[in-house]
């Protein structure tokens, strides 16, 4: 499935972000889907992302679903640019003007991730303020997809000193890595907006992990040097992403319904559509793509 080099960078593309392709970001894309690296590196990002999670609070059920994951990585941005620029205040009526949701969810969002250990609240120097400083373990659970795609563009393209170890090993550089990214975010969505079926995956609970699992087997079903895939079973899916079998099983039937993909065999084999392979693979690399520009922006 590696893409031949001689193809243009508007085929390779296509429909989805072709008016885009002459931007830094996707014309690194195109480089890196053209690559006969990439269906390797793609597989391994898809075997890092069904890792059971390292800590026992169910951090899939809660940043493994778009509207709370926007809402902490907006919060990541927030504080990263207050410490870089001496922007708004990170607070949480900051937080509510920016997020995708009500003031009352976010409230209760940030309120169970304190609890949590994720967000810490301290005083600003008015000693009225609160100000919301994403903790070490909340930077790590946002940047584990980002630092995943990076790796997965080391493997393509490598570096002679990992960005992937600097950034990842310094709360510093990783906050303003995140912080970079939701900026280019609101600025102009380039990078997720173009990609409806990856879009309606995020909206439920542990949704973008299920894909992950669905195109990990699927690349491990066509090369026999794929990291081995998460069984595509009820029981397995469930345990790993610590929901319901039901829930798993709605995904399923909805995900056939529409002609996504089906699950045989008794979840040892799955049929992709061409179609979502295609928007996976250059919703990936211009996730590769779009992580790589920042991090070479903040290791110079």
């Amino acid at each position: 499935m590696s893409k031949p080099s001689s193809q243009d960078d508007d085929d390779i593309l296509h429909m989805f972000v072709r008016s885009f392709a002459q931007t830094e970001t996707w014309k690194l894309a195109a480089q890196l889907i053209k690559s006969p690296r990439f269906t390797e590196a793609l597989s391994s990002y898809c075997e890092v992302m069904t890792r059971p999670p390292e800590i026992s609070w169910p951090v899939n059920k809660v940043f493994a679903q778009k509207l709370r994951y926007i809402v902490c990585f907006d919060l990541i941005g927030n504080y990263s640019r207050w410490r870089r620029r001496g922007a708004e205040l990170p607070t949480l009526a900051a937080l509510q003007r920016t997020a995708p949701a009500s003031a009352r969810q976010v409230a209760s969002f940030v309120n169970a991730l304190r609890l949590g250990g994720y967000v810490i609240a301290e005083r600003g120097q008015d000693r009225r303020t609160l100000h919301l400083r994403p903790s070490s373990a909340l930077l790590k659970e946002i940047a584990r997809s980002p630092l995943a795609f990076l790796e997965a563009s080391e493997r393509i393209f490598p570096v002679p000193t990992s960005l992937v170890s600097r950034i990842g090993n310094n709360d510093e550089l990783l906050a303003d890595w995140l912080g970079r990214s939701v900026e280019r975010f609101r600025s102009r969505d380039i990078y997720f907006a173009p990609f409806p079926t990856i879009v309606q995956f995020t909206e439920h609970d542990c949704g973008y992990p299920l894909l992950t699992a669905v195109m990990g087997a699927n690349y491990a079903s066509l090369s026999p040097g794929a990291p081995p895939a998460l069984p595509l079973t009820y029981m397995a899916l469930a345990e790993r992403f610590r929901v319901s079998r039901q829930h798993i099983g709605n995904l399923f039937i909805g995900a056939k319904r529409r002609g996504w993909f089906s699950v045989v065999r008794g979840g040892k084999h799955v049929v992709v559509s061409q179609d979502l392979i295609r928007e996976f693979e250059i919703w990936a690399a211009g996730q590769m793509a779009h992580y790589r520009i920042i991090a070479g922006e903040i290791a110079n």
